[in-house]
């Protein structure tokens, strides 16, 4: 079962190392106008590999 990453917007800073280290393309991207990032759900695996590398601490895989 997979979890899907969250984005505490908040803590977000828009810096995109979570979309530079995400191995799976178009699962994060940058809201542009909000300068913040968002990640389709659907296709998130929940590896973690973004929340590790996240500076801001601004997302997890947590139930």
């Amino acid at each position: 079962m997979y979890v899907a990453a969250r984005v505490d917007n908040d803590k977000c800073s828009g810096c995109k190392v979570c979309i530079f280290t995400c191995p799976d393309p178009n699962v994060i991207k940058l809201n542009k106008e909000a300068k913040i990032v968002a990640i389709n759900e659907a296709r998130c695996k929940g590896c973690g590999l973004c929340v590790v590398a996240c500076p801001k601490k601004a997302l997890n895989v947590s139930s």
